[in-house]
């Protein structure tokens, strides 16, 4: 529940976000957008109480500053308070000064709950399990920068289907597999296969339904990522091969592209859970009239690190 209701924060802001100001320094850097991600996750589900919000993230924030070294710790807090300060802060002050509209200083307060989380696992750093030493430098553990992943995942599908005069809806699932690689920024790029199942009924040359039709798609997407703090949007082009059940082996050709907007939850394990909505466009290449298919759904999907 917590990841969809993510998601629907991240369809809202996607077009409007961008990056705050990041730290120069990598360990920094890194560790910051960290525990930017966790408060901002948390954050989509309703932050409360300081103390409680700030103690229920100790054990992941200490995932995190546990593998940083001290003096980038501090070095943080106070690039930390600098940004607080460039940025109009305390946040309490410039709410009242800004009509007391809690969306105005927003930055600000996701700015100084980050302080509170990091400034309390520093507290907390004589628990650091001896066998988690800093790393030189930190690369982060809830970004995926300079990685490679395993991207897979599945969902339903809504489907337009439009040949010639002819117009039919269709509904099914698909599944996919990418592998590909983040490089710094956010930006990455896949590629890999979708495989999608499809039901229909469709209409004669009488304009009546006939039986039940299955069908297949394979798609073979490249897929560039854009990833921002917990959002992230793609874009993707690929081969389409369409059979139905009338010969599985007979594939008619095509061309696929498509555009979706997710949101990536917090690391489980090696694992990034996520979920995104999605359209896609389709053009089937036949004898006489081409078919072209307008695709809509969502999907959940998991990103491994390798």
């Amino acid at each position: 529940m917590m990841l969809f209701r993510l998601l629907v924060v991240a369809l809202a802001t996607t077009a409007a976000c961008a990056r705050r100001p990041l730290p120069v320094e990598p360990s920094e850097q890194a560790l910051f957008r960290d525990l930017e991600r966790q408060v901002t996750v948390t954050d989509a589900t309703g932050w409360r109480i300081d103390r409680y919000e700030v103690e229920g993230l100790m054990n992941a924030a200490m995932e995190s500053s546990c593998r940083v070294d001290a003096l980038d710790r501090r070095g943080l807090l106070r690039w930390i308070d600098a940004e607080i300060h460039r940025m109009g802060g305390p946040a309490h002050a410039a709410w009242r000064e800004r009509g007391k509209d809690l969306g105005a200083v927003q930055d600000l307060l996701v700015m100084e709950r980050v302080r509170k989380v990091l400034a309390r696992a520093e507290e907390l750093s004589l628990d650091c399990p001896f066998w988690i030493e800093p790393d030189r430098p930190f690369r982060g553990r809830q970004i995926s920068d300079r990685r490679w992943l395993l991207s897979f995942g599945g969902g339903g599908k809504g489907t337009i289907s439009i040949q010639g005069d002819s117009k039919d809806l269709k509904f099914g699932g698909a599944g996919r597999l990418l592998l590909g690689r983040m490089f710094t920024d956010g930006h990455g790029l896949f590629a890999g296969v979708e495989a999608g199942a499809s039901a229909a009924f469709p209409k004669n040359e009488m304009g009546e339904r006939t039986a039940l039709e299955l069908g297949l798609d394979l798609v073979t997407p490249v897929v560039y990522r854009r990833t921002l703090v917990n959002a992230y949007w793609e874009v993707e082009a690929g081969w389409l091969g369409r059979a139905t059940e009338r010969d599985w082996e007979d594939f008619d050709h095509g061309i696929h592209v498509g555009f979706a907007v997710g949101a990536r939850g917090l690391r489980t394990r090696f694992v990034f859970p996520g979920a995104a909505v999605g359209v896609s466009w389709e053009r089937t290449f036949l004898d006489g009239a081409d078919q072209t298919t307008i695709k809509i759904g969502a999907r959940v999907a998991f990103d491994l690190e390798l």
